[in-house]
Formats: structure tokens, sequence, C-alpha cells
């Protein structure tokens, strides 16, 4: 089978290029160093593989480009009151006091909302998205259809989404959800017995049109368990930080021409696959556009010259972005209908709205014109091409 899209199961790790060692004049290195931008992030709502999760059902990365001091003057201005040793979004939540404090800072995001930026991952949504991808892109594939050509596969897993929950309800969307985070955690025989025993009855329970995409994904199902004998290697499906962190990248990226230094809390594991980070980023990749998962396109080599792990205690613009991670994640809930807080829905209209923001969530953009044609390398070509020394490097 081919190697999956890095959509929602996208992964990455560490890089830290040493300017001196490029042999740049001296003068052509002073410039380099002065077009330097430090993206600063943090996360809210991690769980691990753990994606079916309700009581943390969105992960959130924010990012921001605003440094230290600007960023301690806008927590200070907006949490008079607060006392910690650290500014957290989970204790800001908590009190009165200081859930004051963000009608404050939602009303200041309008100005500083072109250095903000927000990755937003409905965990359930992404569970129904990887089943697609892992089982019924490789037969689209092969049938000589580019899935995610001009961003087609966000269209329709929208499509996906609408129709399930209308015509199949609430509790097939979780148990259908449910049946793949169980095999994607436990990956062997009987959870993909489990797993392809709920899309067959599915499929044969209903007369709307959903039961066709329960049979192909009934018949996907079995196809994947023949190509992947030894299903127990099927490790990391449900990655989800990394594919944040590269995309918050992505992000930058389109927007702004400069290097960049990334710098992250300390206690975030994105890094734990650092030779996917470190090849994603490499220099030495072939240069041009490369096409996302939502159709748009950027340059590699993405140009990230070091990544800095820190105490969030150290740093306020971390501890910014966890307040914006957390204010993100109780939007995101509110947007989606699952939870509607009043209070959330007045910080939005005050200026949270104002926050720029991508990720893997259903959107009311619909697949309404066929598949597109395969007529050269997809964006999964590009990406494989792209992580191929890593490949060779791991005997694949």
């Amino acid at each position: 089978m081919r190697m999956q899209r890095f959509g929602p199961s996208t992964q990455a790790a560490y890089l830290s290029t040493d300017l001196a060692e490029r042999d740049l004049p001296q003068w052509r290195l002073v410039t380099h160093i002065m077009r330097m931008t430090t993206i600063y992030i943090d996360e809210s709502g991690y769980t691990g593989d753990d994606l079916y999760n309700p009581d943390q059902p969105f992960f959130t990365i924010a990012s921001s480009l605003i440094d230290d001091e600007e960023a301690a003057a806008i927590l200070r201005r907006c949490f008079p009151r607060y006392q910690g040793a650290e500014f957290k979004f989970g204790n800001i939540w908590k009190r009165d006091t200081h859930r004051n404090g963000l009608r404050s800072l939602s009303g200041e995001i309008p100005a500083i909302a072109d250095r903000l930026f927000l990755y937003i991952i409905d965990k359930r949504f992404s569970l129904i998205v990887k089943m697609f991808d892992y089982l019924l892109e490789p037969i689209f594939t092969a049938g000589g259809y580019d899935y995610y050509g001009n961003g087609y596969a966000r269209r329709y897993m929208n499509t996906i989404h609408r129709d399930l929950r209308r015509f199949g309800g609430e509790s097939l969307y979780d148990e259908t959800a449910s049946r793949w985070d169980a095999f994607a955690r436990a990956p062997k025989r009987d959870t993909m017995n489990a797993l392809r025993t709920h899309l067959t009855q599915t499929a044969n329970s209903t007369k709307h049109p959903i039961s066709t995409v329960f049979t192909m994904l009934a018949e996907a199902a079995r196809t994947f368990e023949i190509s992947n004998p030894d299903l127990e290697t099927f490790k990391d499906s449900s990655e989800i930080q990394l594919t944040a962190v590269v995309s918050t990248v992505v992000h930058w990226r389109q927007q702004r021409p400069e290097d960049f230094h990334v710098v992250h809390d300390e206690s975030s594991n994105f890094l734990r696959q650092r030779d996917v980070w470190e090849t994603i980023l490499r220099d030495e990749c072939e240069p041009g556009p490369v096409i996302m998962g939502d159709g748009t396109s950027v340059e590699f080599p993405l140009r990230v010259r070091s990544t800095t792990a820190v105490r969030s205690h150290d740093s306020a613009a971390v501890q910014l972005c966890d307040v914006i991670a957390g204010l993100g994640a109780k939007a995101a809930l509110s947007f989606d209908e699952r939870g509607k807080d009043p209070f959330v829905m007045e910080l939005i209209q005050l200026g949270a709205g104002e926050l720029t923001h991508n990720g893997v969530r259903p959107h009311q953009d619909y697949a309404d014109e066929p598949m597109p044609r395969r007529t050269g390398p997809d964006m999964l070509d590009q990406m494989v091409s792209l992580l191929e020394p890593l490949h060779r490097r791991r005997g694949n």
C-alpha cells in the first residue's frame, strides 16, 4: 500500500542548523540572522493516541510571532490580578476574576491577529478522515483518481460528515469513529474484524446512499487486511500533534518570506519522531511548491533553522500561546454546537473570532463535482519523495 497522506496523519521532529557552517560572507550572515523570525507555539487538549475522548474533543496548537516582552505586557494588562507562577488557561478558566480577563484579551486580538494562528483538530472527525485516508485513498488512486487534487479530499470529507450525521445520526457517527479508533490504537485481527463487521452491517441495514459508502469501506477494509498481513506493525496512525506543528509552520511559510526559529514548551512531545521532522525540514530537498491537503501550496524547503524547547515558566510568549490555545479549544466546541457556551460566544463577538485558524475539522464546503482524475504526482507522491531519504535509512 502507498504511504498515507500528510493530512491528519502527518509526522515530523527536530532540526538545528548552524548558520556559521554555511560558509557565508559575513555581511550575508548578518543579513540572514536579521531576517530570522521566531514562532512560539503551545497546545491544548493533547491526549496522546486517545482520539475518541469526549472530555477533550479538540486538540489545538496556537502559534504567535509576539516576543516575550510584548506577550508579558499583554498578559499583565489583561489579567492584572493573576498571581500564578505562569499564565495557564486552565487556571484562568477556573476563576471568574481571571475569566473576566479573557474579555480584555479577546478585545485585543483584532490588533494582533496577523501575528497569531490557531490550528484546530476535531479528534472525532479526524478519526473518520483517517479511516478514509487509510482504507479508500489507495483504491481511488489505483482507479486513476487524484483524491487530494485541488483540495478535493477536504470537500469530500465535509460531505461525508454532513451525510453521515444527517442520515445515520450521532450514534452511527460515534460508533464508526470509535471502531476505527479501537483498531488504530490496537491494530490486530480482532479489532479489524470488529471494524469490518460494523461497516458491513451498516451497509446492509440502510437504503440511503451512505450504504454505498459503507459498502466501499467494508471492501476496502478487507483489501487493507490482505495487503497488511502483519497488522501489528500499523503504528502511529493516530498521530496528530506533529501534524499540527508542521501545518503551523506551513501556514507561516505561506505568509512570510524569512527564515524561522521555532520555540515550544518542553512538555510537548511532538519531537519524539525527530527523524521525520528533520527530513521534512531538510534544506537539500528539491525546492519548489508542494500541494497541501487543502489545495493550497507551500514552497519547500520550509527553512526552519532551529527548534528550541523551553520551560513555559520562562517564556511569556509561550504562555500567551497556552492561553490562546485553550481559548481556541473552547471556541471550537461552540462552533461545533456540541457545547455552546454564552460566555465563549461573547468572547468570540468581542474579538476572539478574529483569530486566523485552520485545521482538521468539518466545514460547509462540499464536494459537488466528480473526483479529479490523476494526471501526475499527487500530494502524497510529493511527500513520499520528500521523505524518501528517511525511508532509505530505515531500509524500507
